[in-house]
């Protein structure tokens, strides 16, 4: 199951594989005043594709650029030459938390599709059945379901990402 409306609105697109949850059947075909399908059933398989290899493409261009930049640092300081270390310690702590995005995002997709590299892709089949609407409240900057337990991942992506956020707070 991936949500049909935020996937198409988040920032940054190693945060969509984060979207798609097992399919929960107590979910309603129907919705009072459902937010619009801007992921369509013909469409679902292709995103996933895209999806997969778009985020297959950017785990290694980050880890590689980690990596350029700690290769860059430890050569300055063992030729001695004094650079700022806060500053390549700050740098190095974002690019290590785009990386861990990444590949996480990576490790869903992997699991969700059956597939380790895009090359396996044309093996996979997706037929998406039906829409289910899931129902989120929100109460002092926490997201929560229908049953009234929080979303921890609606909530996360409420804080970090900025498409999310403006995506949410427009509907509100």
């Amino acid at each position: 199951m991936i949500d049909a409306y935020f996937s198409k609105k988040l920032e940054r697109i190693e945060r969509i594989s984060t979207l798609i949850r097992p399919i929960d059947r107590t979910l309603l075909k129907t919705a009072e005043e459902p937010l619009p399908i801007l992921l369509q059933k013909n469409e679902v398989e292709e995103f996933l594709k895209n999806l997969f290899v778009e985020v297959y493409e950017r785990s290694g261009e980050k880890l590689n650029e980690r990596l350029r930049h700690m290769r860059k640092w430890n050569l300055f300081r063992f030729i001695g030459i004094p650079t700022g270390f806060s500053r390549h310690v700050e740098k190095d702590e974002q690019l290590a938390k785009e990386n861990r995005e990444a590949m996480l995002s990576l490790a869903i997709l992997r699991k969700i599709l059956g597939v380790k590299t895009p090359t396996e892709l044309d093996k996979v089949k997706i037929l998406p059945k039906e829409y289910l609407y899931y129902r989120i409240k929100l109460k002092n900057k926490e997201i929560f379901n229908e049953k009234g337990e929080k979303d921890f991942i609606y909530t996360q992506l409420l804080e970090i990402d900025d498409g999310f956020r403006k995506a949410l707070l427009s509907r509100i």
